[in-house]
């Protein structure tokens, strides 16, 4: 497990023995001054994950209720666990995080379903509830389930 993030880790490993160079420093110092703001998105996708999901779930049953009646409770679960590590990942300030610990697993769970343009829709509708329920944290979530829907798309 990375003791900050992944990037940082990588500074530790490159000073061993030596003085962080001013690259490290201005890594610690960008770490520093944006903990707030993803404290913030962390809190805020904590306590509305499942209004946030739920939300894109209703308009995708409206979509395509016979896919939600057979695979509802299983979407919920994935975009639950998405959006839990997605919040840590922002925390951290670690895309990498984020994709070693749930895009490798998404994308195994998903090429077993086969329904990945239906998964895209549903992430695509995760994005507009984030944007409508939490305008403020939108740029920060958005690398997140931009990747996401690239990978789902990938397989389209």
């Amino acid at each position: 497990m990375y003791t900050f993030n992944h990037d940082i880790d990588q500074c530790f490993l490159d000073a061993d023995g030596a003085y962080l160079d001013a690259r490290g420093l201005q890594m610690f110092e960008s770490f520093a001054q944006t903990y707030s703001q993803r404290l913030e998105t962390y809190n805020a996708l904590r306590e509305q994950n499942a209004s946030l999901v739920q939300g894109a779930l209703k308009k995708m049953s409206q979509m395509y209720p016979g896919l939600m009646q057979r695979h509802g409770k299983r979407c919920q679960y994935d975009m639950s666990e998405v959006v839990r590590y997605m919040a840590l990942a922002i925390l951290r300030d670690d895309e990498v995080f984020f994709k070693e610990m749930m895009m490798s697993w998404l994308d195994t769970v998903l090429v077993a379903y086969k329904h990945h343009n239906h998964c895209a829709t549903a992430y695509r509708l995760l994005q507009e509830m984030v944007d409508t329920q939490m305008p403020e944290s939108r740029m920060v979530v958005r690398p997140y389930l931009d990747s996401v829907i690239s990978i789902l798309q990938s397989h389209a």
